[in-house]
């Protein structure tokens, strides 16, 4: 099984992958995560690839030559539409979901509404197959701070800021999991477990069953999404994508970021506050 170490790096260049995956479908194309998924995807040809999205127009604003990619279909709906989601996910080898929230917003359950609607999905697509049918893995994106083999090599205050500043959002991806995982008798899982995500360029990445680092690129972490889909054999593990090289850009948000996360787990009434006020 493979671990992090350097003959596993993925240097440079188109993120060192081919992108092969056939028939995926990528959640949250418009964050930054499952936005490079989509992007690495449709520079394959022979990719087909289903996108589920909220937002239509927010999707095509991002990446305008989709709307042209017969390789490429869109879906346009809520989560809670799980008759949408399963013609999204359905004939997929591999569904890539990084559908999160960035803000600690108190009480969220994005990713348990995730989890909910592909798991019913796929019930749905189950039932209608026959009984050998493969379905799709699913490519989750969640955090090294549920994972204590990542986690309990950072420096304690360093996990202590970290686990009140996303507290929300840790609570919501550690409830998904734990859902999700209700269901391994069916299904098949891998849950990336990366360290604090920035944007930067692709550096080239690692795959890692022992360590997480912080910082890494989203563009590093959706090629490890689909390295992990190509190469298979990481079922039910918590893996890391760890960059290949030193010199990860961390932006100056990043600590506002950790500062407002701070804020509202100490005071959720100021993040509905500053909601009603439009700062955010």
């Amino acid at each position: 099984m493979p671990s992090y170490a350097g003959e596993l790096s993925r240097p440079g260049g188109a993120h060192g992958i081919d992108a092969d995956v056939d028939a995926g479908a990528v959640l949250g194309a418009t964050g930054g995560t499952g936005g490079n998924v989509l992007k690495l995807l449709v520079q394959n040809p022979q990719n087909s690839i289903n996108v589920y999205v909220r937002s239509r127009s927010k999707l095509l604003a991002k990446f305008p030559d989709i709307a042209s990619n017969p390789k490429v279909q869109i879906f346009s709906g809520n989560l809670s539409d799980t008759a949408l989601m399963a013609s999204c996910l359905a004939n997929t080898e591999a569904v890539f979901s990084a559908v999160a929230s960035n803000d600690n917003m108190p009480d969220t359950h994005i990713a348990q509404d995730t989890a909910q609607s592909i798991v019913v999905a796929l019930m749905d697509i189950r039932s209608r197959s026959s009984p050998d049918a493969k379905l799709p893995t699913i490519i989750w994106l969640s955090s090294a701070s549920l994972n204590k083999k990542f986690y309990s090599k950072d420096p304690a205050v360093v996990h202590a800021v970290l686990s009140r500043s996303f507290s929300y959002i840790y609570k919501d991806l550690a409830h998904a999991e734990d859902y999700l995982k209700l269901h391994d008798r069916w299904l098949t899982v891998v849950f990336i477990q990366p360290g604090g995500l920035t944007e930067d360029n692709p550096r080239g990445h690692a795959l890692s069953l022992e360590k997480a680092i912080t910082f890494v690129s989203y563009a590093d972490v959706a090629a490890g999404m689909i390295e992990v889909a190509e190469t298979g054999g990481y079922d039910w593990k918590g893996v890391a994508v760890v960059p290949a090289t030193d010199g990860t850009a961390v932006e100056w948000t990043v600590l506002f970021g950790v500062i407002k996360g701070l804020t509202w787990h100490y005071a959720p009434w100021a993040y509905w506050l500053t909601k009603s006020l439009h700062l955010h």
